[in-house]
C-alpha cells in the first residue's frame, strides 16, 4: 500500500490527537477514582466526566433490569430511593462512607455465585452481598402459619390485618427477627429488608407477600468488577448516591 508523502503529516497529527485524548481520559479516570464526592461536585470537568461514564454504564448495563431512571420494578430494587438492604443508613458521617458501600455492591454483586465452587462461602462468591429469604413451605410450616406470618408482615407496615392470626404465630416471629430485626425494621448486617416501611420489592398484595414467605427469594446481581472500569464503578456509585440524596 502506497501512502502519499503529503498525507503523512496529517496522519501523524490525527494519531497524536487520538493519543492525547486517551491520555486526557486516563487522567480524568484516575482523578475521579481518587476524588471524594465533594471534590467531584466542586470540579465541573470531573462532574461532567462522571456523568458521561455513569450514563454509559446505566445505558449499557443497568437499565435492562433497573430501568433508565434506576427506579427498578417488581423483583428489581429501586436504586435511588431511601431503602437500602446493605450498608447505607443515611446516617453516615461523610458521603464517602455511603459511596464505598455502594461500590462494594457494584464491585462484587448481590448473591453472585459466578466463581469456582472451592472459593464460595455459603453459596456465594467472596465479598458478594449475600442473604437468603428461605421458603417456609419447605421448612414445614402449615398454610395457617404461613398466612399468620403474612398478617404479621401486614401489621408491621401498618396495613389491615387479622390480629388473631398474628397472635397465633407469636412463637414463629423469632424466625423473622434474625434477619429483619426484633421490630422488623431491617438488619443491614444480614441484608434483611425493613418490613415496617411502604417499600415492597416483590409487591404489597397479600398473595405476593404469601408467595415470598412460602417460597422464598434468592435473586442476584452480577459482580461488575471484571466488566466495568474502576472509574465507571466510582461514577455509578457517586451518581446513585447523589440521586438517593435527591441531589
Amino acid at each position: 500500500m502506497h501512502i502519499s508523502k503529503s498525507l503523512l503529516p496529517v496522519m501523524v497529527i490525527v494519531a497524536l490527537a487520538g493519543s492525547t485524548q486517551v491520555i486526557a481520559k486516563s487522567r480524568l479516570d484516575e482523578r475521579l477514582v481518587l476524588a471524594s464526592p465533594e471534590a467531584i461536585e466542586a470540579d465541573t470537568e470531573l462532574q461532567n466526566h462522571m456523568t458521561m461514564l455513569a450514563d454509559q454504564a446505566v445505558s449499557e448495563h443497568c437499565s435492562s433490569c433497573h430501568g433508565a431512571d434506576l427506579a427498578g420494578q417488581i423483583g428489581v430494587p429501586n436504586l435511588v430511593d431511601f431503602d437500602w438492604i446493605w450498608g447505607v443508613t443515611g446516617y453516615e458521617m461523610t458521603s464517602s462512607e455511603a459511596v464505598f458501600e455502594i461500590m462494594q455492591t457494584i464491585l462484587y454483586g448481590v448473591r453472585n455465585a459466578d466463581c469456582p465452587d472451592e472459593i464460595k462461602r455459603y453459596g456465594g462468591c467472596p465479598d458478594t452481598r449475600f442473604s437468603q429469604m428461605p421458603g417456609y413451605t419447605q421448612l414445614g410450616l402449615t398454610d395457617t402459619q404461613l398466612n399468620g406470618l403474612v398478617d404479621y408482615v401486614l401489621a408491621l407496615s401498618g396495613k389491615p390485618h387479622d390480629a388473631g392470626a398474628v397472635e397465633g404465630v407469636n412463637n414463629l416471629i423469632t424466625l423473622c427477627a434474625e434477619c429483619h430485626g426484633e421490630n422488623g425494621e431491617g438488619y443491614k448486617a444480614f441484608g434483611g429488608p425493613d418490613l415496617t416501611d411502604n417499600i415492597w420489592l416483590f409487591g404489597e398484595e397479600r398473595a405476593q407477600i404469601l408467595d415470598v414467605i412460602a417460597n422464598g427469594r434468592i435473586e442476584s446481581c452480577p459482580a461488575w468488577s471484571t466488566r466495568l472500569s474502576a472509574a465507571s464503578i466510582k461514577a455509578l456509585a457517586v451518581t446513585i448516591y447523589r440521586r438517593y440524596m435527591g441531589l
